[in-house]
């Protein structure tokens, strides 16, 4: 039965009933009888009289020895029992009442004080107005009175201001600097279709070694414009005309930092900024979860909008710092290719000697072999060490995070101002009821949520990655359409099917291994010469991946290889960006962020402020409904489960009247 609660609630009705309906008792079995004792508590006989009092039921059921028609007489009630708890009417979250002073606490008081500005203000000059924390008039009209907003940004002053600029700036721009970079390579290949090509600078002719003959390889300069355009138009992006600019919540310009009146004013209706904010965008570190003012504004965000977790996004710092790091990097290396590869690997000497020395079974090979050693010693070997410390950083902030959240308390987050302390404490009671049910919200909800998040995107978001990879795009999409021109359809296949595979794979693959590698070697272990086997064999296996998908664009080998070969590419890529936990935990994502098979997080019903962190934080499974027992005597059932411990957990239904409707919240 509690397998069944907890699966998918869409189904769970008919899940439940197909597993009762299984359910044989034998007596020889059990060979014992039960006897079950009640304890009712705090029980109200009319709705009426109270319609928001909790009834705190606690059941116990104990396993002596006896009968065995006693027994099938327990279980047959405890069946009939649960067949009336599963057949009551599921409601959608959200339509829990809420207290008259927590309603108020969302309302707002001062409409004019309700602004927002956009992130066109924030990110002007470099973001400026990330440099300190103190605001003036100035700042307050950055922003201007709004009805909605769509972006609330919750973020610690202790973070350096060029890290939240940066994340800002990709978390904004980087999807119109994306488009913009494939148009302009679509715009200068158009041209050359129709014969009004840009003349690229060329250093020499490169050839690839077919079965018996050479075919030409362009390496140009081809996919310099796209990359200039993309790193422009992801930092100023934001400063197109006629683009749409989202409106952004950010302390410092939309409450007055002056004016004291207008400060407690806008302190005081930060619940009616939370709840006319779409989306909650988190500028990350490891000191935000220290800081109380962040910690607040998350869980009231998550409480205000019933725990639905695709409205938060969650973005660390430093990886926008790593996509621009590796798109900065593969530049260079593309670079390279084209400088050095017609005189070494691509050159008509290299290729010829291929030719005339070795048979076409090893061209493929003996092009792996050289490519790779070429990548390993003068691509990714001081890399590497760079990559690696990256790995490690990133991971230990994974665990940073999850622990920050597991074991928050109160009395140990930072304040700036002591008195904000008090005010925040003040909230809490309204919002929470208590300071403890508050922390249980942020060491359970908020940790799970961030987990599930965390576990969906795998140890990196894949579009991260394939961002630092564009410029192999462009680079190896300038010889696949050199390749159509001249109607060689054999190297224009393999080449197209190689950008697939060095964009989209080969790095992402390399970089989620040594994440995980990071992740299991323990830091005592990478002392004295061992501490460079972990970056070398990083460097080693970025050469390795890329080595194959470059050799592998030799015409000589056949298609039927290669196509399998990328299929298994693509689908280990899947498996390390969150595919092999949605497989485990039967998820999948949808566009809004929600998950077909909820979460614990997900799937907690919220009380209203003021009940006890028993009567629903803990919760794994809402039912709502009006429930009906078959039990002789108004009063619920559980039953008492010996575990290894030689301790029981009580099944224990807790019912909250509303209006014409109960709320069962069941606690397994």
């Amino acid at each position: 039965l509690a397998q069944a609660i907890s699966s998918d609630r869409t189904g769970a009705v008919s899940k439940q009933r197909r597993l009762l309906s299984q359910c044989q008792v034998d007596g020889s079995v059990l060979g014992a009888s039960a006897m079950a004792d009640s304890r009712v508590t705090g029980h109200s006989s009319d709705s009426r009289e109270n319609p928001r009092r909790i009834d705190r039921v606690e059941s116990k059921s104990m396993i002596l020895g006896s009968s065995s028609t006693s027994v099938q007489g327990t279980v047959r009630q405890f069946i009939s029992a649960a067949q009336s708890l599963v057949s009551v009417r599921m409601r959608p979250r959200g339509q829990t009442q809420r207290s008259p002073e927590f309603l108020r606490e969302l309302a707002v008081l001062h409409p004019e004080l309700l602004r927002a500005t956009t992130l066109r203000m924030v990110l002007r000059r470099f973001g400026s107005i990330f440099r300190h924390s103190a605001g003036a008039a100035s700042t307050f009209e950055m922003s201007k009175p709004v009805e909605v907003i769509a972006k609330f940004l919750s973020h610690s002053w202790r973070t350096p201001g060029w890290l939240k600029t940066i994340a800002l700036m990709y978390h904004e721009n980087v999807f119109r600097a994306t488009v913009s970079a494939f148009a302009t390579a679509i715009c200068l290949h158009g041209l050359e279709f129709v014969g009004a090509g840009v003349h690229m600078p060329l250093v020499g002719p490169s050839y690839l070694a077919g079965e018996a003959t050479m075919h030409r390889l362009r390496l140009d300069t081809h996919f310099v414009p796209p990359c200039l355009v993309f790193i422009l138009v992801l930092i100023f992006g934001q400063e197109v005309p006629g683009l749409a600019q989202s409106t952004c919540f950010l302390d410092k310009c939309c409450i007055h930092q002056t004016d004291q009146e207008k400060k407690m004013q806008g302190i005081q209706q930060l619940g009616g900024f939370l709840r006319s904010s779409h989306r909650m965008v988190i500028l990350w570190q490891p000191e935000y979860f220290t800081r109380l003012w962040c910690v607040y504004e998350l869980a009231a965000f998550h409480y205000i909008n019933l725990g639905v977790s695709g409205l938060v996004d969650l973005l660390p710092l430093k990886l926008p710092v790593l996509a621009l790091s590796l798109f900065c990097f593969h530049f260079a290396a593309t670079a390279a290719t084209v400088v050095l590869g017609p005189t070494l690997v691509f050159s008509e000497m290299h290729v010829t000697w291929i030719l005339e020395n070795l048979p076409a079974a090893l061209h493929v090979p003996w092009m792996f072999m050289i490519l790779s050693s070429m990548f390993f010693f003068a691509v990714y070997t001081i890399p590497g060490f760079l990559l690696w410390k990256f790995c490690e950083s990133h991971m230990e902030d994974r665990k940073m995070l999850l622990k920050q959240l597991q074991e928050f308390r109160m009395d140990l987050a930072e304040c700036q101002v002591e008195s904000d302390r008090e005010f925040i404490e003040s909230k809490l009671k309204t919002w929470f009821g208590g300071v403890e049910e508050f922390e249980l919200i942020v060491r359970d909800e908020l940790a799970e949520l961030v987990a599930q998040r965390m576990q969906d995107r795998g140890p990196i978001p894949w579009t991260l990655m394939f961002t630092g990879s564009l410029s192999h795009v462009f680079f190896l999409a300038s010889a696949a359409v050199d390749a159509v021109i001249r109607s060689d359809w054999h190297l224009a296949v393999r080449v197209g099917l190689a950008c697939i595979g060095l964009s989209c794979f080969t790095d992402a693959i390399a970089l989620s291994a040594g994440l995980t590698l990071a992740d299991k070697i323990p830091g005592r272990w990478q002392v004295g010469v061992r501490r460079f086997i972990a970056p070398m064999s990083l460097a080693l296996l970025f050469s390795l991946l890329n080595g194959l998908v470059l050799a592998t664009m030799n015409p000589a080998l056949p298609l039927w290889i290669d196509i399998p070969m990328y299929l298994v590419l693509g689908m280990l890529t899947w498996l390390m960006f969150g595919g092999w936990h949605r497989l485990r935990h039967g998820r999948t994502l949808r566009p809004s962020g929600k998950s077909e098979e909820h979460s614990p997080a997900s799937a907690v019903a919220h009380p209203a402020p003021g009940v006890g962190k028993r009567q629903g934080l803990q919760s794994d499974v809402a039912v709502t409904g009006t429930f009906k027992p078959d039990i002789q005597g108004d009063a619920s059932f559980g039953v008492q489960k010996k575990v290894e411990s030689h301790e029981s957990r009580v099944v224990a239904l807790h019912k909250e009247e509303s209006d014409d409707e109960f709320c069962e919240v069941v606690s397994v």
